[in-house]
């Protein structure tokens, strides 16, 4: 498996496998900084940067954003914050 750039640490350490009890969602691993966040694959959109259908919407506890996976742009960041 082809890894990516990880949107946290920057390394190029980011991989994915598919939920087993819920196929339309990727969770995503960072082997670096052990950075995880899922995917839901019915949430890519077109990516106005490298003009492709490759830009997903990545979420965990603590943040959500905007991911592309071929031009690794990131936005939209969005963070929880627990008081």
């Amino acid at each position: 498996m082809a890894t990516q750039i990880c949107p946290k640490c920057k390394k190029n350490a980011f991989t994915w496998y598919i939920d087993d009890e819920m196929s339309s969602i990727t969770i995503w691993n960072c082997g670096t900084c052990d950075y995880q966040t899922y995917e839901d694959d019915r949430d890519e959109v077109h990516c106005k940067k490298c003009n492709e259908n490759t830009k997903t919407f990545l979420k965990n506890e603590d943040e959500e954003f905007w991911w592309c996976s071929v031009c690794n742009t990131v936005s939209e960041i969005k963070k929880y914050y627990i008081e």
